[in-house]
């Protein structure tokens, strides 16, 4: 199956752009990750980087030997090993100490998929004319809304504590969520599209944001054309975050 990729990170109304991504495909195999930093000038754009390196690391390992079956697996080592590194380097400075980062990363192989995720960057699947968000937001946004029905919730406090996560890759034990789960895989179809972004694509985080990436990557023409479209979005209606976005397709 051939891949292609559409990608745009900026750093929008931020001081320096914290987030990295990192995409890839070989022998058959493709990833895509979108990591938001966090943790003060400088720790947040360090993390971030980490795991965009550890994301290329064990990718070149499995797509040189590639198992279908070690796919979920994969993202559990990218993980693993970026939560070591990152408490390795934040003991090296003071002001490394409180880094960390979110990641959303999907890998696949001969036309299947999984999709990890820790934290409140998200992965979208666009078919057709139907989005889905893939990812479940690791927040005390997304908890609050589990537990209260939208009549019951305070839409003053869901807007407060929308950003504060509940897991993220800052050298602690966190592990990320996988999708579908359970040894489960997608199944990539063809033009189909996955649409990784970090939070700064997410104007909205109450409403429901999926409805206006489907309209803006369906009237978009290439996908590098899209993934700009999709920031400059964000960017005019006054998105205060950096902005990154990764769109994979599936083509023949």
């Amino acid at each position: 199956m051939d891949i292609q990729f559409g990608s745009k990170t900026v750093t929008g109304r931020r001081e320096s752009n914290q987030d990295s991504i990192f995409f890839m495909q070989q022998n058959g195999c493709f990833i895509a990750a979108v990591a938001d930093g966090m943790g003060g000038y400088g720790g947040g754009e360090v993390a971030s980087r980490i795991v965009a390196d550890v994301c290329r690391e064990k990718f070149v390992l499995f797509s040189a030997a590639p198992e279908i079956e070690q796919l979920e697996r994969t993202i559990l080592k990218i993980i693993a090993s970026s939560q070591e590194h990152i408490k390795m380097k934040s003991a090296e400075k003071e002001e490394l100490s409180k880094m960390g980062t979110t990641l959303t990363v999907a890998i696949g192989y001969m036309g299947e998929y999984v999709v990890g995720n820790i934290g409140d960057s998200r992965t979208y699947l666009i078919s057709g004319d139907w989005i889905e968000q893939l990812t479940k937001d690791n927040s005390m946004g997304q908890e609050y809304r589990e537990k209260f029905s939208e009549e019951e919730r305070d839409s003053g406090l869901l807007q407060k504590i929308s950003h504060a996560l509940t897991k993220s890759l800052s050298g602690g034990e966190d592990e990320a969520d996988i999708y579908p789960g359970e040894g489960r895989r997608y199944t990539f179809r063809r033009n189909d599209k996955l649409v990784l972004c970090s939070d700064g694509l997410i104007l909205d985080k109450i409403g429901d944001t999926g409805p206006e990436i489907l309209r803006i990557v369906g009237e978009a023409g290439p996908h590098d054309e899209a993934a700009e479209s999709l920031v400059n979005w964000a960017y005019e209606n006054e998105s205060a975050d950096n902005i990154s976005v990764i769109i994979v397709a599936a083509g023949e």
